[in-house]
């Protein structure tokens, strides 16, 4: 009986074991065996890669400070609601939608691109709703909701962009 051995080794990016006459390695795509170009090639486009997903991390950290930010306004809003009309259920509509906004933006460390994108249907439906009942609401701090709105589908086009496992931990 014969046994076939193949010589390894280990590349030079990531470190994993490779077999020696393979151009590239099988767990990062490192050009080991590669021509100079396409180390060159590899190592830019890492870089690239590198500066696109922290720029997409600072987007969806804004789009979850955003997300703080929906919360506490939400709450603030329910009291002043509280204090001028004195409607308690108001008062727990405005605290119930701010505490799923905050669990919302404490979602976005695991999960972005579904918190930030349940983040925004809810916004959009309650604008939706005050629209209804009170068509001028629709107009009133227009500039704030385009903010809001713009805030976060840049972070729901980061977090649909960005890999997973780039994300911190």
């Amino acid at each position: 009986m014969e046994t076939i051995t193949t010589q390894t080794m280990n590349c030079s990016h990531c470190g994993q074991e490779m077999d020696a006459t393979a151009t590239f390695c099988d767990h990062c795509g490192y050009p080991e065996n590669g021509t100079d170009q396409q180390k060159s090639r590899f190592i830019g486009k890492m870089a690239f890669n590198k500066s696109w997903n922290e720029d997409a991390k600072k987007k969806i950290k804004s789009a979850k400070n955003t997300l703080y930010v929906l919360s506490g306004v939400m709450a603030v809003f329910g009291f002043i609601q509280y204090t001028v009309h004195e409607s308690i259920y108001a008062l727990g509509i405005d605290f119930a939608l701010s505490l799923v906004y905050l669990a919302l933006a404490f979602w976005t460390d695991t999960k972005p691109l579904i918190a930030v994108l349940i983040g925004l249907l809810l916004y959009l439906t309650i604008i939706v709703i005050n629209a209804i009942v009170d068509p001028t609401s629709l107009f009133q701090g227009i500039i704030w909701k385009v903010v809001i709105i713009s805030f976060l589908g840049k972070g729901i086009y980061s977090a649909s962009s960005i890999k997973k496992d780039a994300l911190p931990s």
